[in-house]
């Protein structure tokens, strides 16, 4: 009898094993799967104050204030990091970045992006230019360009 027992234990320790790891890799296809794409061609208009030679608008002494249209285009997602450029009407540097959950952390040649998912087609980015040579602290609200995205354009990009 303790033979029999020992092969229904091994089976039911086979079938055990063989559920576990089906739901490890159901599990690992979700989290993959969750991972927004970001990929596509985004634009906005950013809220900025500035000061210092800046290669996107003339250099200035004082702070001053800025709008400036801005494209973020995300060539290529792999996983969680992607790449492409950032541009405006003066320039135009590239941009590396990964993405968790529905944050992003982005870095240019010159300064640093933390940004936020708000839906599929909307991304708010706060960027960061620290240095003796130039400051800038900025906000932009983007909207993927040809999303069916009906969403109302706010006013103010929203607080995070």
């Amino acid at each position: 009898m303790s033979r029999h027992v020992a092969v229904l234990l091994a089976l039911v320790m086979g079938c055990f094993l063989a559920v576990s790891s089906a739901q490890a890799r159901e599990s690992k296809e979700k989290k993959e799967k969750s991972i927004p794409d970001v990929t596509g061609v985004w634009k906005g208009t950013s809220d900025s104050v500035a000061m210092g030679r800046l290669g996107h608008t003339d250099p200035t002494t004082t702070p001053k204030f800025l709008h400036l249209d801005w494209t973020l285009t995300i060539d290529k997602q792999e996983g969680r990091a992607f790449f492409g450029t950032k541009a405006s009407a003066r320039g135009k540097e590239t941009v590396v970045g990964v993405i968790d959950g529905a944050t992003l952390y982005m870095a240019d040649d010159d300064g640093a992006f933390v940004g936020k998912l708000t839906s599929k087609n909307r991304l708010v980015l706060k960027y960061m230019e620290p240095g003796k040579e130039s400051k800038v602290a900025s906000i932009t609200l983007y909207v993927r360009e040809g999303s069916n995205d009906k969403e109302e354009t706010p006013a103010a990009a929203p607080a995070q």
